[in-house]
């Protein structure tokens, strides 16, 4: 599923993919720890990609998601 448009704004905590084959974490999964928007624009995220201590940007269109979401207390 791609991302491109307000209404499928991925939610907070949902696991994502980079499919960004250009992208040094292409393949690689994380988690959805912030949302850049502002009023009706969406511009990227902040993912947490698994295994790292800290989020990395991207673009909705670099980002798929799995279907899989955490619960909000393994972040915080």
């Amino acid at each position: 599923m791609r991302i491109n448009q307000m209404a499928e704004t991925i939610g907070f905590f949902q696991e994502v993919e980079i499919c960004n084959a250009d992208h040094e974490h292409y393949g690689k999964r994380g988690v959805i720890l912030g949302i850049s928007e502002e009023g009706e624009r969406l511009f990227g995220y902040a993912v947490l990609i698994h295994g790292m201590k800290t989020t990395t940007y991207f673009e909705p269109t670099d980002l798929a998601v799995t279907g899989t979401e955490f619960p909000r207390e393994q972040f915080y």
